[in-house]
């Protein structure tokens, strides 16, 4: 009987100003209520507006993670549903509906889920309509995101619609876009080239706001005394800018906290509210004049600077010393040894991969896919100051079993690891931090993901390589060497015959009777024969022969051999086989061959061309005393 309550939490990308925090208000309250958190995200950051939405390619890369769990494991879901695509929203929430699992989703709406919305309508009118009624503002520019982008149209929205609450004409040469980024310098440069400077610009983020503060103090412009500047999120950077920036908070923390709260509701059987919006609310700092400057504390700020410096260079430099060393290993077990000794750094108290079976025997097998995985994966626990541990695992159990009832609760966060629509295999890290709150540990989780597709890549490229040389120099239909193959091995067989003082055999062979095989039964049946003979060459060679389909229905056999009588013990061998064969399989014809054979010391060998001509005819004797014999 389970006890202690799973919630899964389902998101993508690594924005710390939305998922981190989010899923850092989701893990504290698990851990004070001793909840565990399994935590299923992609790799991948959301891409920049203006490229459009991800590949179908890279979705289902990326979604494949999604299909890992059990969902009966949980008690309850937690889904980032704006940041994830419709179509991989309605597979999570299908798959726990049909376990019967309740879902909640923050800020987006879909049929089968509880809804959490943050209204950033709401929190940016507020915004505009402070300072329309406080600072009296009547000429106020908004600088909005991307064109068409959901959030910049709420929070331009919200602009239009406190204006006309407020009697204030709507403008629209006062809305400018700023891409969330340094655009919005551009953006005020050209609307002050011919306009007057507006009362307040209103950024959709705090970027924006700081690039527009920096670029109006490099111009002369004071900050708030002549013109209002504000933002949007409340974050840490524009806190301490100077001036302090006046901005809307999204109630991220609150969302995520409220979702796990209706999550114990609803296990206690109590109703909760199909829709509901944690309000977001106004810090009112330095940029609007509602604070007076003041002296910043520049020695803590700095320290922090100093020490968030320091990690991230850290971070880089290890992640450089990692891709060194994993790039030079040649199989995935060495790469994998490579990357444990990188645990202490990271602070992971475990790192465990599972991978496809074709990807940890570099392509010698490969079961049957199922959701993107092979059926027979291989589960590759990583240890501090432990050897690897691998262990098989099978579809549907390729999440192996999870000590979920153990003393203490856990938190573990599962990526993918793929190359475009091709799953490589997925990793689960346990760590005692928030990973969506750690850029530089998703860089880290990068380079891991290639080094591993770079080593497949490698592999696969080595097999295709050999797979075209093997097409090159051998018979399509026999798989013996074609003539291309005869030029490259037989000089080699008659180099060291000669180095070794041994002799030289050649040996032709010729299916008996092909023409009328094929007239009377048919090209299969031809075809059969020939690749009967193919194989009896291939049974009879003892000694490495190089066995060669040298025409339709002609085949020649070099190899080294100790005394003049091996090339007829070839022969025999061959004709045993085909002989057994023939009373193994009750055909209407028999296959047979006629051959011709010369052996001579190797220093004797003037060129390989004499001796298949000295074959040849032999051969041609055979035949015809073959012919002379069904004649008699």
């Amino acid at each position: 009987m389970r006890t202690r309550k799973t919630i899964g939490l389902f998101l993508e990308g690594d924005d710390i100003l939305q998922e981190g925090i989010i899923t850092k208000a989701v893990l504290k309250e698990a851990t004070d209520k001793d909840y565990n958190v399994l935590i299923f995200h992609s790799l991948m950051k959301k891409p920049a507006y203006e490229h459009g939405e991800l590949s179908d390619e890279v979705v289902s890369g990326e979604g494949a993670i999604y299909a890992v769990p059990d969902y009966r494991m949980f008690d309850g879901i937690i889904i980032l549903g704006e940041v994830l695509r419709s179509d991989m929203m309605k597979k999570i929430i299908g798959n726990a509906a049909r376990a019967g699992v309740p879902v909640i989703d923050v800020n987006d709406t879909y049929d089968g889920c509880y809804q959490i919305g943050y209204n950033d309508t709401v929190g940016m009118k507020k915004m505009v309509l402070h300072l329309i009624r406080t600072h009296h503002c009547r000429n106020i520019y908004f600088i909005s995101g991307f064109k068409g982008n959901k959030e910049s149209e709420d929070r331009e929205e919200a602009y239009r619609s406190a204006l006309e609450e407020e009697g204030i004409p709507f403008r629209q040469e006062n809305i400018g876009y700023g891409q969330f980024y340094l655009k919005s310098v551009d953006v005020v440069r050209e609307y002050l080239s011919s306009h007057d400077m507006p009362d307040a610009f209103v950024c959709a983020n705090d970027t924006m706001a700081m690039f527009v503060i920096k670029y109006l103090n490099d111009h002369g412009y004071r900050v708030p005394e002549d013109v209002i500047v504000t933002g949007f999120d409340h974050t840490k950077e524009a806190s301490e800018y100077q001036p302090s920036i006046s901005s809307v908070e999204r109630s991220l923390f609150e969302s995520g906290t409220q979702a796990v709260h209706f999550l114990e509701q609803l296990w206690e059987g109590k109703e909760v509210p199909l829709n509901s919006l944690v309000p977001a609310h106004l810090v009112l700092n330095q940029s609007c004049g509602c604070t007076k400057h003041t002296k910043l504390d520049l020695n803590r700020i700095n320290q922090e600077k100093l020490r968030d410096i320091t990690r991230r260079d850290m971070f880089i430099h290890h992640i450089t010393e990692l891709w060194r060393d994993v790039s030079e290993k040649k199989s995935v077990e060495n790469m994998l040894e490579v990357i444990c000794s990188y645990l202490d750094f990271f602070e992971w108290d475990a790192f465990n991969f599972c991978i496809c079976d074709d990807i940890i025997t570099q392509g010698i097998k490969r079961s049957k896919r199922v959701h993107g995985y092979s059926q027979n994966m291989t589960l590759v626990k990583c240890r501090k100051g432990k050897p690897l541990e691998m262990e098989p695992v099978f579809y549907p159990d390729i999440l192996p079993p999870l000590d979920l009832q153990g003393k203490e609760g856990i938190r573990l966060s599962f990526v993918p690891l793929y190359l475009n629509q091709r799953t490589v295999g997925y990793l689960w890290i346990s760590a005692k931090y928030c990973m969506q709150e750690a850029s530089m540990v998703y860089a880290m989780l990068t380079v891991m993901n290639s080094a591993i597709i770079d080593l497949c890549l490698l592999k696969e490229k080595d097999t295709l390589v050999d797979k075209l040389d093997s097409m090159y120099v051998r018979d399509e239909l026999t798989k013996l060497y074609n003539r291309f193959g005869m030029r490259r091995f037989v000089e080699k067989i008659m180099k060291v015959a000669k180095r070794d003082n041994k002799f030289v055999m050649c040996i032709e062979l010729d299916l008996d009777g092909l023409k009328k095989i094929n007239d009377t039964y048919g090209h299969d049946a031809g075809d059969n024969a020939i690749v009967q003979v193919a194989n009896a060459m291939r049974q009879a060679s003892e000694r490495r022969e190089v066995c060669i389909r040298s025409g339709g229905d002609e085949y020649l056999v070099f190899g080294i051999a100790e005394r003049e009588g091996d090339a007829g013990a070839f022969i025999q061998r061959v004709e045993e086989y085909l002989e057994e064969y023939n009373e193994r399989n009750s055909w209407p014809y028999e296959v047979s061959c006629s051959c011709g054979y010369c052996v001579h010391p190797a220093a004797e060998v003037q060129s390989l061309e004499e001796m298949v001509t000295e074959a040849d005819k032999l051969l041609y004797q055979v035949k015809a005393r073959k012919k002379t014999t069904r004649i008699s």
